[in-house]
């Protein structure tokens, strides 16, 4: 891994830390040729991610890694502790920050970013070929951008927004408090879960689009440029635990685009959702 700059600097920062390093990281990457299908994985923790497609075949990092810290200790502590992993396995390319006090990419779990003595932010910018699946998190202070990629997507954030633009293909894009606005350059080719707590979900799709609507939202409501028709609701979902059973009736209304096709839902707690014809 190359470093470009090091920079230090003493500043007022948050959190009452005195100083601020800096450090540029530029990372280039190949897949293996027989790499199919191939997968980018950013596992970021504090930070934002951004990728974009362009025509070459690497996949090229410049990584920002800012660490705020209390005294020269706390730093040395900070660089020995917080690391950035970026590897080749098999058809994937990962990018890690791994931290003694975070577990690595399981789906679940507790994932923290701070220390008493210090705090480290990552912000990810990344080019990968066109074609390639993206499984992107990200837990506070950043964003997910994607633009102009084609594959299947998990776009996970927690604390801030998704946002994709010119994409094609299927997959979830989840956060917990932010907004999704999600861009499609060709309709999705397969069930598709766009779902926010606190935020609006704003979904683009081209003309033609023929899909079955499920959509849900509690404080807000559902708005769609399509010419939709009205579908049965969906059939209750029997659940069990401790040697009970619970039925629950579907809580999602249901809409036909078009002929109908995969299922695309839209859950939202505290927001409006939108569907909308591509301009």
């Amino acid at each position: 891994m190359k470093t470009l700059a090091l920079i230090v600097t003493l500043v007022p920062a948050a959190h009452c830390f005195q100083s601020e390093d800096e450090q540029i990281i530029s990372r280039t990457l190949h897949f293996s040729a027989e790499a199919q299908p191939r997968s980018l994985l950013v596992d970021n923790s504090n930070g934002s991610i951004s990728v974009s497609a362009h025509d070459g075949d690497a996949v090229e990092f410049i990584v920002h890694r800012r660490t705020q810290f209390k005294s020269p200790d706390h730093l040395q502590e900070a660089n020995e502790d917080v690391q950035l992993e970026i590897r080749e396995r098999r058809n994937r390319i990962e990018a890690v920050v791994d931290a003694p006090w975070r577990n690595r990419w399981k789906g679940d779990g507790f994932y923290g970013y701070t220390y008493d003595g210090y705090e480290v932010k990552f912000d990810f910018t990344i080019k990968v070929p066109r074609n390639v699946n993206l499984f992107l998190r990200t837990v506070n202070d950043g964003d997910i951008e994607v633009q102009g990629v084609e594959g299947e997507f998990e776009l996970n954030n927690v604390n801030g927004s998704i946002i994709a633009d010119r994409i094609a293909g299927s997959g979830r894009f989840i956060a917990v408090n932010g907004s999704l606005r999600i861009g499609f350059e060709k309709n999705p080719d397969g069930e598709c879960l766009f779902r926010t707590i606190n935020g609006k979900i704003e979904a683009t799709f081209r003309e033609s689009l023929s899909a079955d609507l499920l959509l849900k939202t509690f404080n807000g409501n559902a708005y769609t440029d399509f010419d939709v028709v009205s579908l049965p609701a969906l059939p209750p979902v029997v659940k069990s635990g401790k040697g009970r059973m619970a039925y629950k009736a579907g809580d999602f209304t249901s809409v036909r685009a078009g002929k109908g096709g995969p299922r695309l839902g839209f859950d939202t707690l505290n927001g409006c959702i939108y569907i909308l014809k591509h301009e």
